[in-house]
């Protein structure tokens, strides 16, 4: 199975446990299953939340004035009332880009942010029963505000930069909140893998990765503003370091250097990828350089 399968069939057993058992049990609200909460939550400094539903983490980052909720996972039960729960500020919905495992909640809410081009993708579920919910929601046609480079959100005495880094995905933007020393990347730079395959507009890989080499170039200029980087997928809590290994990894594919791995294993991707979520994207090839590792379609 691959990656958005695996996710997926996560998505299915807990939308069969919230949904359909639901009927029959007695929960005491839309986020609880007999196993529990939903979505997790941690505390990673004051004002600070990972939020987490399987594999992947959504954070929350609280102001004197109003909160920010950067992603919103896929949008099983209600995210909304899950973080109302954490905080009484009105919330910002910020999105790290359009992919809808990272957007799916944005529907309880009216407003979000997002990167340029996010606007074309995020609203559009993985499935029909996903896009069925998804237009269930009381905002399904939610407005989308698009923020560049710069951008600042003011949290009251907490301010929180966008910085634009698309590879992975044409609207990606990471977020820095430099009063906690803290990057937020989005599906960019992850402990698992980057995937440069699932873009709107498919390239050659290597014209991607150079990209993504000037994205973490850039981050790197301004590392001395942040002590943990947080992605979205395969572990909440990254060293800086990991900076330089991705930018190691792009100079060595750019160079025809790379060590490529037998196969497509990692830590959250299988061995192979069957037909299936990604059988459209060809062959598919995994580089890897000490702890940073990108996957992509090598045809391209």
């Amino acid at each position: 199975m691959t990656l958005k399968t695996l996710i997926y069939n996560a998505y299915q057993f807990y939308y069969k446990i919230t949904v359909e058992r639901s009927k029959t049990m007695n929960f005491r609200n839309e986020n609880i299953n007999e196993q529990g909460f939903i979505y997790g939550k941690w505390m990673t400094a004051p004002g600070t939340y990972t939020i987490s539903f399987g594999n992947v983490h959504c954070y929350l980052m609280i102001g004197t004035e109003q909160a920010l909720l950067f992603d919103t996972a896929y949008g099983v039960g209600n995210i909304r009332a899950f973080v109302e729960e954490i905080t009484d500020k009105p919330i910002i919905v910020v999105n790290s880009h359009g992919h809808y495992d990272h957007t799916g909640g944005n529907p309880w809410w009216d407003t979000v942010y997002a990167g340029p081009g996010a606007e074309k993708t995020m609203k559009k579920a993985f499935t029909d029963e996903m896009q069925q919910i998804h237009n269930s929601r009381p905002y399904p046609d939610y407005k989308v505000n698009t923020v560049r480079e710069g951008h600042v959100f003011d949290l009251g005495q907490r301010k929180v930069e966008v910085i634009e880094i698309p590879a992975h995905h044409e609207s990606s933007i990471a977020l820095l909140d430099r009063d906690n020393r803290a990057l937020y990347t989005g599906d960019e730079l992850e402990a698992g893998q980057v995937l440069l395959f699932v873009r709107n507009q498919p390239l050659p890989y290597k014209e991607v990765v150079s990209s993504h080499l000037q994205n973490m170039r850039k981050l790197k200029k301004r590392a001395e503003e942040f002590d943990t980087i947080y992605p979205a997928h395969n572990g909440p809590q990254l060293h800086p370091s990991y900076l330089d290994d991705f930018i190691g990894l792009s100079e060595a594919i750019l160079e025809d250097r790379a060590n490529i791995m037998p196969d497509l294993a990692g830590f959250g991707f299988p061995p192979s990828v069957p037909d299936g979520v990604f059988g459209k994207h060809g062959v598919l090839e995994r580089a890897q350089y000490k702890k940073a590792s990108f996957i992509y379609e090598k045809s391209k």
